[in-house]
């Protein structure tokens, strides 16, 4: 009888608190007149971190008391033998409890989704904007470039009008400039192809320079018909202790080339063995070849097995024995 009781007496309360919790849930859907215990965060909701903050202490603190009602330490020891030993009265606060954080968070999510349906709104309407004012400066730079180019276009224009004769006259006089200057480049290039220069002949007061040179073209066994020469002196300005070069103009380059050939002759002689021919260069020309023959030192001492030679201005070299 007393089983019978008990199993009696759990059943209305069991049916008891589920009648009850039904009629709440209804009560709030429909009528929403139920007390709230804590006061509404919605209402003045701004969406900043310490209003969340809040929020989730309110549930926290709520979960708390419910499991210190049921003397449990964490929500997954709640079960229903649990929850059947507690007072109606327990188990009613903290369901309403739980349906007011419920209420809270419900209200919460629904202001967030319509800050955000407004932001968005807003983000459009932003960017609609700034397309907008992006053509407005487009078409303004558009339009003060085209200007600009208009207003330069003729002030080029009418520069070129004003100057063209000015300005043919110009490279019209720096062509023939140019042209000038080529040409007497190539005259002089081939007056000296005709010219041979003579250095280390010894020189003497009221000399005949004619004879001197003559007895070094015999010496290196070829000579110069005197029909075919135009001229013979000394260049450069007389000082003492210093042996100036001799010119031999020539009537064609064939006898001076054929002189240049016979000249290694003179290192036989006895009295003309440090005269030496070389063609007759330019400034330009002589710098350059005076660099070869640094170069072509520099070269004979560090590989003396090699016979090193000049040819057509560039540094040549053969084996020492094909010398």
């Amino acid at each position: 009888a007393v089983v019978s009781t008990q199993s009696t007496g759990s059943c209305l309360i069991s049916n008891f608190l589920t009648h009850r919790f039904l009629s709440l849930l209804i009560e709030i859907a429909q009528t929403d007149k139920h007390p709230i215990r804590h006061p509404c965060l919605c209402c003045t909701m701004d969406f900043k971190v310490n209003k969340l903050h809040k929020l989730e202490e309110m549930m926290r603190d709520t979960f708390s008391a419910t499991l210190s009602e049921a003397k449990v330490t964490k929500l997954s020891d709640l079960n229903e033998t649990v929850l059947m030993k507690l007072h109606k009265n327990q188990l009613v606060n903290s369901i309403i409890s739980l349906v007011n954080v419920f209420n809270e968070n419900v209200s919460t999510c629904k202001l967030a989704a319509e800050k955000i349906d407004d932001l968005k709104s807003e983000q459009i309407q932003l960017q609609s904007k700034c397309i907008g004012l992006q053509s407005d400066q487009l078409e303004t730079v558009k339009t003060t470039v085209k200007s600009e180019l208009n207003i330069g276009l003729q002030s080029w224009s009418d520069v070129v009008k004003k100057n063209s004769t000015q300005i043919q006259t110009d490279v019209l006089t720096t062509t023939k400039k140019s042209v000038k200057q080529v040409i007497e480049k190539v005259n002089e290039e081939e007056r000296r192809a005709c010219n041979l220069m003579i250095y280390g002949l010894p020189e003497q007061d009221d000399e005949n320079i004619g004879a001197a040179v003559y007895e070094v073209c015999h010496a290196m066994g070829y000579v110069i018909p005197k029909e075919k020469t135009i001229d013979c002196y000394r260049v450069g300005k007389k000082q003492q202790g210093k042996v100036r070069p001799v010119r031999l103009e020539c009537q064609n380059r064939g006898d001076v080339e054929y002189a240049l050939i016979h000249s290694k002759l003179l290192k036989d002689s006895a009295k003309y063995s440090k005269v030496y021919l070389a063609p007759d260069r330019s400034k330009e020309q002589r710098q350059e070849h005076s660099l070869l023959v640094r170069q072509m030192k520099d070269l004979i001492s560090a590989d003396p097995s090699k016979h090193y030679f000049i040819k057509n201005n560039k540094l040549c070299s053969v084996a020492a024995e094909r010398n």
